[in-house]
């Protein structure tokens, strides 16, 4: 069972008591319900839309620039970078401990940009694609970007953008039709809490034959 908000929070300023950060368990519960996108222990505390704590999350992309200022309210600021380090640390030390990210661009890289590549040749929009040509699959190259809107801000579930294409190898022994599709979409990913996500994704795109090299074929003539 993964660990409830006091259990982190206990732990979390344990870890800042004995790095010399004199502070007291309700001013580092204050900072945990920050760093979990809340404006306040009294925010979380009333939520409905998560268990507090960490109850449900695969991976957690801390509010840093939350956490920050309130770290900077409470007159933490100038140990701000230990405090992310040591409610990072005390999730990681969870019997179940999610993948804790201190970026959202990290996530969209490291996960959701991953999981776009390896799952868009099973795609079947991808597979409705390459059946319009004589071309076999090579490769694939999309990259994931920050969404406009941010993680904490969704409901649900979170989409971020993919875009790219999915190389072909093409038949040297039949008509070239193409050897190239062009993929756009969202990565889906289901939410555990406001800044927590769950190992739950889904690739929604649109495919095509990029049919550029008619226009090359018509320059050439």
């Amino acid at each position: 069972m993964k660990s409830d908000f006091s259990s982190l929070a206990f732990v979390a300023r344990q870890s800042l008591v004995a790095s010399g950060v004199s502070i007291s368990l309700g001013h580092t519960q204050q900072l945990l319900a920050a760093s979990l996108g809340y404006g306040s222990l009294a925010a979380i505390q009333a939520s409905t839309e998560e268990e507090p704590g960490i109850a449900g999350a695969d991976f957690v992309i801390l509010d840093v620039a939350g956490l920050s200022a309130r770290a900077a309210s409470l007159g933490y600021g100038a140990a701000s970078d230990q405090i992310t380090e040591a409610i990072a640390t005390a999730i990681r030390s969870d019997p179940e401990p999610p993948a804790v990210f201190l970026t959202t661009l990290d996530f969209i890289e490291d996960v959701a940009g991953r999981f776009a590549n390896d799952t868009v040749m099973d795609h079947d929009a991808v597979s409705d694609a390459a059946a319009n040509t004589n071309a076999y699959f090579e490769g694939a190259y999309l990259e994931a970007t920050e969404p406009d809107e941010a993680l904490k801000d969704c409901r649900e579930f979170w989409e971020i953008p993919v875009e790219g294409n999915v190389g072909m190898d093409q038949d040297p022994d039949k008509p070239f039709s193409g050897d190239n599709i062009l993929v756009k979409g969202v990565v889906r990913v289901w939410k555990a809490g406001r800044v927590c996500l769950m190992n739950d994704m889904e690739l929604d795109i649109g495919a095509g034959v990029d049919d550029s090299y008619y226009d090359l074929d018509e320059a050439d003539a």
